[in-house]
């Protein structure tokens, strides 16, 4: 048998590479708007340009959790971090609105190789009763790359340019791919958590009610939070906030959330995790509905930093659950993680048009964080009375069953 790789290197290494991969997302999303105006885009064009990169991942990345189950997860993060870094070389050739789509359709399915198939490699090492603090751990590196992105990507804009950004972005994707590959080291087949795999069992999977239920309050999740980051510009400005100040607001929320990922993590594995990711997902809906009515930079960015607390409380718990549930059904933990994070896509796809359609429809700027706070809401809700009782422990895990974390390899 092939020996099992460190828990806490493999962990780290992953963490960074997502860090990477998220700062390289950040690096340029705030600026394709500009440089798709350029290119003479119009709303519904803008529109696309930023949700083809989730409709292209949400299509692929149950296919390629699958395949990752067979064939090993090392491959695919390669990969995907290389395919993205070229891919971002592109941006700099764009003569269009409509290069500009079918670029970031490609960096869809390229950023469907990372992700989910780092956070199965997370699961397959990841000691039993521990997966609220490792994937805690982990969420901090995800959540710390988008926060950081935007802030790295301004200043290189500003003193070099927009294609430094698109460089940069190659640079950095290719260099967390080299360091996959040189110190890296997964199980091997026979420890690997393949579990079930193919189109049968995706339908499985999606059947089975407590995973179904997980799914749900994953969209709303992922729908609330993406109105929050797409339309507080809006809200903000129209209490007069400048654009620092909603800079400033948005960090904050990253950097809350950020903090809350060890803690809520810990709390997962010790209590039951059901309450946690309800509370918490319920909770972060309330604060994104009362944002609108904040009046200033004070107010808002309190609001900001409530969302992030409650937020960041449910997404270790909820990801626990998934991984855990996943294991138990004997799916694959790449079919299972690729499902949990086409369930992510498809919220952040619908969001942000959903809330539009309620600014438009409404004329005032705050129903879009309304909506997605209903969404939060509904999620929280719909987790609470679909999942079965039945698999709710009486606490994460037994203390006494937890690793000690100074007897990891």
């Amino acid at each position: 048998m092939t020996p099992p790789p460190s828990y806490r290197r493999v962990l780290f290494i992953l963490g960074v590479t997502t860090f990477v991969a998220m700062t390289g997302v950040g690096i340029i999303v705030p600026f394709l708007p500009l440089y798709a105006r350029d290119l003479g885009a119009n709303g519904v064009m803008l529109g696309l340009i930023f949700s083809s990169f989730s409709l292209s991942r949400a299509l692929v990345v149950p296919w390629l959790g699958g395949l990752s189950d067979r064939w090993g997860r090392k491959p695919f993060i390669i990969a995907g971090m290389a395919g993205y870094g070229v891919t971002s070389l592109l941006f700099m050739w764009a003569g269009s609105s409509e290069a500009l789509v079918f670029t970031r359709l490609l960096q869809g399915v390229f950023a469907a190789m990372v992700l989910p198939i780092a956070m199965a490699l997370v699961a397959d090492i990841t000691p039993p009763g521990m997966e609220g603090r490792t994937f805690g751990g982990f969420n901090m590196y995800f959540l710390m790359g988008f926060g950081v992105g935007p802030v790295i990507g301004g200043a290189v804009y500003d003193y070099a340019g927009l294609n430094a950004n698109f460089l940069l972005m190659c640079g950095l994707s290719l260099a967390a791919a080299l360091t996959v590959l040189l110190f890296v080291t997964e199980p091997g087949a026979e420890q690997r958590s393949g579990g079930k795999r193919g189109i049968k069992e995706m339908v499985h999977l999606a059947g089975d009610r407590a995973f179904l239920a997980i799914l749900i309050a994953r969209v709303g999740a992922a729908a609330g939070m993406s109105c929050f980051i797409a339309f507080l510009p809006l809200v903000a400005s129209g209490h007069g906030v400048d654009t620092l100040g909603v800079g400033l607001c948005l960090t904050a929320n990253v950097l809350v959330s950020t903090a809350m990922q060890r803690p809520a993590g810990r709390l997962a594995d010790r209590l039951p995790r059901l309450p946690l990711a309800v509370g918490g997902l319920a909770l972060s809906g309330v604060m994104k509905i009362l944002i609108p009515w904040g009046d200033d930079l004070t107010s808002l960015m309190l609001l900001s930093m409530g969302e992030g607390v409650f937020a960041g409380l449910a997404l270790p718990a909820l990801t626990a659950m998934a991984v855990s549930r996943g294991k138990a059904l004997g799916s694959g933990m790449g079919l299972t993680t690729g499902a949990f994070t086409m369930a992510l896509s498809v919220g952040v796809f619908f969001g942000p048009v959903s809330g539009g359609w309620a600014v438009d429809l409404g004329g005032i700027s705050g129903a879009a964080l309304w909506l997605g706070g209903g969404a939060a809401l509904a999620g929280a809700l719909l987790l609470w009375l679909l999942y079965p009782l039945s698999q709710v422990k009486p606490q994460g895990v037994e203390a006494e069953d937890l690793v000690p974390v100074d007897r990891l390899p």
